[in-house]
């Protein structure tokens, strides 16, 4: 008995566990793979700065060599000697451009992959939020014509309708449960994707309301997004990328070393010190300039349609925002249920007749449900989108 009831006290527990609010599962959040690629790109081009400090376009070589000498006249000696070669990266304003930029975009790009990960967790919620709120409104629905059905087949065998009508409330309970399959498959494909987020159950559980959608005051909205964190990000990501093809240019053409050695042979000490020009193949130097100018064009090509796209995304979410009336709750849902159930029961409505009403009145539900998630998601969105970097 004691195991028993300590095998079903997580179940209990898990059921009286209030439903998951928004901040609790951003508290449960996982890196987005945009913020990893940020990290890896922010590394990477530290990297390539890292490799050219002090004057150097890559790291030291040093060479040790050792071996006998031997002479029939004196005893045998060991000649040993050390080879060092730097080369040299004479483009040290290049490395300083790059390394303003890697500054500006360091924090920029953190931000903003942090503002869309958010942004995307809180628009999985939302889509998990209304696949539970559809399924719960489909589970009572398929109770409601259930109900009708007992009631349309009592009619039948009093004689008070015909069969068609009987028929007319089966072919509902099947469409009905067939609406309920479907919203078993969304919720669990929304919850799904929530998963992939945050550190939630596997299975899916209660969802806290999100409550009244913010609404955004207009006045001001266009400036605080040309200052915005995603759009700062685009502009640093796109100097960021022109400084480190040019500085990638710079290193692939660099030629000089400063090379020099020491050695002991015999009872001599030698040392030497020079430079050292590597000299480039014919077309070399052209190709890898046509290179990087691609490149470069490439990138700032793409960069701007980002811009571009983002532009579009905030036009389309302001334009929303001015347009779209603020979301209602369909208050007479449960009501108007009740009594058209009430008037079938009493003989006062047919099937037929109740029918399309609760068709209109699920629809009505659902889209109220729906209208409140976009007003979220329209919130969410424009507080991404205006956000700034964190200083």
């Amino acid at each position: 008995m004691r195991t028993f009831l300590l095998g079903a006290l997580p179940c209990l527990l898990l059921a009286q566990a209030p439903p998951l609010s928004f901040d609790d599962i951003l508290q449960r959040a996982q890196t987005s793979p945009g913020q990893y690629r940020v990290e890896a790109l922010l590394a990477e081009r530290h990297r390539a700065l890292s490799g050219t400090q002090g004057f150097l376009r890559e790291g030291p070589s040093m060479g040790l060599t050792a071996g006998p000498r031997t002479n029939s006249a004196t005893p045998t000696t060991t000649d040993q000697s050390v080879d060092l070669d730097l080369p040299l990266f004479l483009s040290p304003a290049t490395r300083h451009r790059l390394e303003e930029a890697l500054g500006q975009a360091n924090p920029a790009l953190r931000e903003a992959a942090k503002i869309e990960a958010r942004f995307r967790l809180r628009q999985a919620y939302l889509d998990a939020w209304l696949a539970e709120r559809l399924l719960q409104l489909r589970e009572a629905d398929i109770t409601t014509v259930q109900a009708w059905l007992k009631a349309a087949q009592a009619r039948l065998e009093a004689g008070a309708d015909p069969g068609f009508q009987v028929s007319l409330v089966e072919g509902e309970v099947l469409r009905a449960q067939a609406d309920l399959d479907e919203s078993r498959r969304q919720r669990l494909n929304a919850w799904a994707s929530l998963r992939a987020m945050a550190d939630v159950p596997i299975s899916p559980v209660p969802l806290a309301d999100p409550g009244d959608a913010q609404v955004l005051p207009s006045d001001g909205l266009q400036a605080r997004f040309e200052d915005g964190a995603l759009r700062q990000a685009i502009q640093s990501r796109l100097n960021l990328e022109q400084q480190a093809l040019r500085h990638q240019e710079a290193l692939a053409t660099s030629r000089w070393s400063l090379r020099g050695s020491y050695a002991k042979e015999g009872e001599e000490r030698i040392g030497k010190i020079g430079l050292a020009y590597r000299f480039s193949r014919p077309g070399e130097g052209r190709a890898i300039h046509r290179e990087t100018e691609a490149t470069l064009q490439a990138a700032k090509r793409e960069l701007e349609i980002a811009l571009l796209e983002l532009d579009a995304r905030f036009q389309s979410a302001w334009t929303r925002l001015r347009t779209a009336p603020p979301p209602t709750l369909f208050k007479g849902f449960d009501r108007s249920l009740k009594a058209v159930s009430l008037r079938l029961s009493e003989g006062k409505e047919r099937p037929s007749e109740a029918l399309p009403i609760r068709r209109q009145l699920l629809e009505a539900q659902a889209a109220s449900y729906r209208r409140l998630q976009a007003a979220h998601l329209l919130s969410a969105e424009l507080q991404a989108l205006t956000s700034e970097v964190n200083p």
